[in-house]
């Protein structure tokens, strides 16, 4: 396994980590959900355009990809859009674990779809999961937002789309450069119409909400890039592992910068959670790994 490539996924996995507890920080601030979605594609889009002189036949494979190109654009949007607006409805410990079950929906994907055989080990490790979750939404269930909890599961299956696609797309030699190009473009002009014309930006914050609000925006564009960096290098299913760093830094912040906290139950569910899905990922790739 690649060096590089175990680098690129866990700084992929802390930058994702540092997200939502510093969103959810620039919101106490009174930074609004639209112009958080709109600088984190805006700053994405300033890092990456230097690279396009560079890009050759740009436009062609553009044009010869299109779906898929547009495909991992509209996971790109559910994954953003879900994850930004459950830390504003519901605590970011609860909205991540919840988020990071997407290797459930690529599971199901594989089994539906590819019609991929899963051993029964795999199998008990993510009824786990489903168990680990009962444990950590039992004791806030009656007073948890339904509209939180649904945006963190809207953005799991943005998560499950990129991932999926973004294998695809590799597989036909499609860089990380030109995906993270044409995402970023994409979405700065398609969030800036809808927040223009149907919502209201509200740009009236203090200096320090703005520079709150961008350590967010920078951290999602390094994370993106790290990540489709990784899976050519060392695959979809050895990034996934080592993104699991992800939630860590994400409850580990959660916990220090905002002051939530988790029950014993809480605890003792994302602990179940997170080695279940992790140890499943491992020995999901060490299948395929032995079987090709």
């Amino acid at each position: 396994m690649q060096l590089l490539g175990i680098f690129f996924a866990l700084g992929a996995g802390l930058f994702f980590g540092i997200l939502a507890p510093t969103t959810k920080i620039s919101y106490n601030l009174g930074v609004g959900v639209g112009l958080a979605i709109l600088l984190r594609y805006f700053i994405a889009t300033l890092l990456v355009a230097p690279l396009i002189p560079f890009q050759k036949n740009l436009l062609i494979i553009y044009k010869n990809n299109l779906f898929d190109f547009l495909l991992i654009t509209v996971g790109s949007i559910f994954l953003t859009s879900g994850l930004l607006l459950s830390v504003k409805y519901i605590e970011v410990s609860l909205a991540i674990l919840i988020f990071c079950t997407y290797p459930l929906l690529v599971l199901f994907f594989s089994i539906i779809i590819d019609r991929e055989k899963i051993s029964n080990n795999i199998k008990i490790l993510f009824l786990s999961t489903f168990v680990g979750l009962f444990f950590v939404l039992g004791p806030s269930f009656s007073s948890l937002n339904i509209f939180g909890f649904l945006c963190a599961v809207v953005a799991s299956i943005g998560a499950t789309t990129m991932i999926i696609i973004n294998q695809k797309m590799s597989n036909k030699s499609i860089t990380p450069v030109q995906i993270n190009i044409f995402i970023n473009f994409f979405n700065s002009f398609f969030f800036f119409f809808i927040l223009f014309f149907f919502f209201k930006i509200d740009l009236s914050i203090s200096k320090i909400s703005f520079l709150i609000v961008l350590i967010p925006s920078f951290s999602y564009a390094i994370a993106l890039f790290l990540q489709l960096l990784a899976i050519p290098k060392i695959g979809q299913t050895n990034t996934a592992l080592f993104l699991y760093l992800e939630p860590v830094v994400a409850i580990i912040g959660a916990v220090i910068l905002l002051k939530e906290t988790l029950t014993k139950y809480q605890l003792v569910g994302a602990v179940i959670v997170l080695s279940s899905l992790a140890l499943a990922t491992y020995l999901s790739g060490k299948i395929k790994n032995d079987s090709s």
